[in-house]
């Protein structure tokens, strides 16, 4: 399976978690993803698919709104 990133993602590397939470800055038809971690670390990845997850937003913690009827 196939991960897909895509430039302006943030995504954490699996093996490196002290590297913070990075943003894509490049991905080349190779599959090299360009990405800065927290700080000013730039880094191109080789296969960068098999070595970086996704990192998903959290949504609002606020109770959702029932819709009522008119």
């Amino acid at each position: 399976m196939k991960a897909n990133l895509y430039k302006g993602e943030n995504v954490r590397h699996k093996a490196k978690a002290e590297w913070g939470i990075g943003k894509i800055t490049d991905v080349d038809t190779c599959g090299t993803i360009k990405v800065i971690f927290e700080g000013t670390r730039e880094l191109s990845i080789a296969q960068g698919a098999k070595f970086l997850t996704k990192v998903v937003a959290k949504e609002n913690n606020k109770p959702a709104t029932k819709k009522q009827d008119p």
